[in-house]
């Protein structure tokens, strides 16, 4: 009964410890599966780019995304090794404390054993039982001996179970850890290559140092392109809110319709899809340093996502198409209005919608435009009336 307890308490405490190990795993798998399908993404995204024999701007972001994935990818191989073995230990000292209980059960039981084999003939049993005072004592004493030859046989089989279960799960487990010792062995050779790939990021920013006179003045475009832009984006908005009835010149006046679609795009607030169905961030909202020129930073007013080229344009969320216009730097945008929120996508060609036209989420907008030295990239920024937000707070990770 004592060993029945202790067996019942050592499962208590050993499930929920195997539970918790089990889901950080599984978590880790699901990250690993997810890195390893975005380096898949960026081994073509750079296949295509390679196409073209100069470097480009374009090279080195794919590059650079795919060196930051490659160590995710490592990271979580590293926990889920540490895990399998903080596993494999657990059962290791589970299996030990049953031994030493199970030492101790046939300690007693060889006592037992022993009293029964001096008794071992059915004759001297047979007397044991008949010279008993009375009926009671001799049905009690035949009860004996049957209890304490179920209640031995009973307690070793239940010890070999608990037993070869644990040992069945440690096997398990050390192969698991076998097969993960052989994908870390793997990775370490990816790591190698890694290494290449950062020494290849470094030729590639050498080169395009090269190209210093060009480059700073494509920053320089870039930079009057985003002030051109922000000024008319301004205009554009100020203009839709005076349009509103609006007494504050910073406040669009939102309809009840309007109400109810801005109430909504706060609720998804980081689960909104993506304006493209893949694709990576290659500027981010803010201050940034430039991949080349490292004392060089400059400001977004939204995020770069560099994506496949022809790839859709897809409108993030449920709204009205307010405007769309034309930039002589990067093609043509859009911007939809989801209440008092806006959603702008600049660098799209063959626009499938029209102003005034009501759209649905993931609805297609158009198709990303294409630049052999920056590739396909989709400017996209996301606007609460004037104050500008960060598109990646919003959208789903």
């Amino acid at each position: 009964m004592i060993f029945s307890r202790l067996t019942i308490l050592f499962l208590i405490i050993l499930l929920p410890c195997l539970t918790v190990c089990a889901q950080s795993v599984n978590d880790i798998k699901k990250q690993k599966e997810k890195t390893e399908k975005e380096i898949s993404y960026l081994n073509k995204l750079l296949n295509d780019a390679t196409k073209s024999k100069s470097v480009s701007i374009e090279k080195l972001n794919i590059l650079q995304e795919k060196i930051v994935q490659s160590k995710k990818l490592l990271n979580s191989l590293n926990q889920e090794v540490y895990y399998i073995q903080k596993d494999i230990e657990l059962n290791e000292k589970r299996i030990g404390e049953l031994q030493a209980e199970k030492d101790a059960m046939l300690k007693l039981y060889s006592k037992l054993v022993y009293g029964s084999w001096k008794k071992r003939n059915k004759t001297n049993k047979l007397m044991f039982i008949l010279s008993s005072s009375d009926f009671n004592q001799a049905y009690n004493r035949f009860k004996y001996f049957q209890q304490v030859q179920e209640y031995s046989g009973r307690q070793l089989e239940l010890i070999r179970q608990v037993n070869d279960s644990l040992n069945l799960k440690n096997q398990d487990l050390k192969s698991l850890m076998i097969q993960k010792n052989s994908v870390l062995n793997t990775i370490c050779v990816k790591n190698q290559e890694l290494e290449s790939e950062k020494s290849k990021e470094n030729q590639y920013v050498s080169e395009l140092q090269k190209k210093e006179k060009e480059l700073q003045k494509k920053l320089q475009n870039e930079t009057q392109r985003q002030q051109r832009l922000a000024k008319e984006l301004n205009k554009l908005i100020a203009r839709q809110i005076k349009k509103s009835g609006s007494t504050s010149s910073t406040k669009y006046k939102l309809t009840p319709e309007e109400k109810l679609v801005s109430d909504d795009f706060v609720k998804n607030k980081g689960k909104l899809p993506w304006p493209v169905v893949q694709g990576f961030i290659s500027k981010k909202f803010g201050i940034n340093v430039d991949p080349v020129y490292k004392r060089v930073k400059t400001f977004s007013d939204g995020i770069n996502i560099m994506t496949s080229k022809n790839a859709d344009v897809r409108a993030v969320f449920q709204g009205v198409v307010s405007e769309i216009g034309y930039n002589p730097f990067s093609n043509n945008f859009i911007i939809i209005r989801h209440g008092n929120y806006l959603t702008l996508y600049l660098n799209v060609i063959n626009i499938s919608v029209k102003k005034g036209d009501k759209v649905n989420t993931k609805d297609v907008l158009g198709k990303v435009g294409y630049d052999p030295e920056e590739g396909s990239v989709l400017i996209f920024q996301l606007w609460k009336d004037i104050e500008k937000q960060n598109p990646e707070l919003w959208l789903a990770k």
